[in-house]
């Protein structure tokens, strides 16, 4: 853990793990989450509290999010601050992020999502969402929105301050 007590992020492949002794978790397993063939960032960080904006925006807009997604979305969010800022524009995030116009569902932004699976919450489908101006400028570039098909944080009786792992193809 850093000073600041969140966690470090661990970038595994399908050749090796590499990682450093201060990269190393408390939880051993999580460093074991590899596929052959794919490449893996892990990311985790500590729920916080959001402002509610999202939930706004995937109500309104829920059936245009489902369809996209291809699974039913549930109308709110989960922050997770990480302890870096996540870089949306990454080169190796491009090939595996979705691109959502808002010419395409009658929005006011163009969103990013960005698939990922939800390690130490049942390994859960679900996306990294952000407004492309939020992806581009935002206030707390550290914290990534979650969303999914239920409620993460009722459904797993999550609470500021627990830590959440994700893994997110790269």
């Amino acid at each position: 853990m850093e000073a600041n007590g969140h966690p470090r992020r661990v970038y595994i492949s399908h050749d090796q793990i590499t990682f450093a002794s201060s990269h190393a978790r408390s939880r051993w397993p999580s460093l074991i989450l590899f596929s052959l063939g794919r490449m893996s960032e892990l990311l985790a960080g500590k729920v916080q509290a959001g402002f509610g904006d999202a939930s706004g925006w995937l109500k309104l807009f829920n059936a245009a999010y489902s369809e996209k997604l291809g699974m039913a979305v549930f109308p709110g969010s989960l922050n997770i601050a990480l302890d870096h800022v996540f870089d949306w524009f990454d080169a190796r995030h491009k090939a595996h992020g979705i691109w959502f116009g808002r010419e395409e569902y009658g929005g006011e932004r163009d969103i990013l999502l960005l698939p990922c699976e939800l390690v130490s919450l049942d390994h859960r489908r679900a996306f990294l969402r952000t407004p492309t101006t939020a992806a581009k400028d935002r206030r707390d570039p550290w914290v990534v929105e979650i969303v999914a098909d239920v409620n993460l944080r009722h459904h797993f009786g999550l609470q500021n301050g627990d830590v959440v792992e994700i893994t997110v193809r790269t």
